[in-house]
């Protein structure tokens, strides 16, 4: 009786799940917006920057930055951003890394970002009934959690890619259990996005 009892239950749950799904659709064209944006503004700033204070001055201060603080404080600033809730971007180091080696800055940025998802979902999954992170999931859940049932890991993957939370969305992954084999293989799409964005500023900085 208790086990049928619990599978009429557990049919009731998925058919709202089904309904609830229904109703969710990933709006492409407001993601794109949202993605295309934010490093647009972050670009036109690069660019008037370097413009303003020329070349020559732009590299001293690329130099500045790598003597005092280095690859080091680059990775320390992504992996924070990408793991605290901040009203930063992981992507204001791009306009400093865009004269370096490619294939220094990008494993740099993309390891940091990677790891700071990680940490993300690993605070989730273990710290997610702690009453303060509840709070913070419980709220998450209301925004993102029917995207995260219905798409799964494509949807940690679309916020890898655009800049959606991605540490809110990896938080809320592991506040609802998803699997980790699952989950950690996604936040590698960050060295995607880091790529794709290094060569943008670094297009940028050959014009100027």
């Amino acid at each position: 009786m208790g086990e049928a009892l619990r599978k009429e239950e557990g049919a009731e749950e998925n058919t709202e799940d089904m309904k609830e799904h229904k109703d969710v659709h990933l709006n492409w064209k407001k993601i794109a917006l949202i993605g295309t944006i934010p490093i647009i503004l972050i670009f036109i700033g690069f660019f008037l920057v370097v413009k303003y204070i020329g070349g020559e001055n732009y590299t001293a201060a690329v130099d500045w930055f790598d003597e005092n603080f280095g690859l080091t404080g680059i990775f320390l600033y992504v992996y924070v951003v990408d793991t605290l809730i901040l009203p930063l971007s992981p992507d204001f180091v791009f306009p400093i890394v865009a004269s370096m080696s490619p294939w220094i800055a990008i494993p740099v940025i993309g390891t940091a970002s990677m790891l700071g998802g990680i940490t993300s979902y690993a605070g989730g999954l273990l710290l997610h009934k702690i009453p303060l992170i509840k709070r913070y999931t419980d709220k998450a859940k209301e925004k993102w959690g029917a995207y995260i049932k219905k798409y799964g890991t494509l949807f940690v993957v679309i916020a890898g890619l655009f800049p959606l939370p991605f540490s809110t969305i990896c938080v809320l992954a592991g506040a609802l259990k998803m699997p980790a084999k699952k989950v950690l293989p996604a936040t590698a799409v960050r060295y995607i996005r880091a790529a794709v964005y290094f060569s943008l500023f670094r297009a940028g900085l050959l014009i100027l």
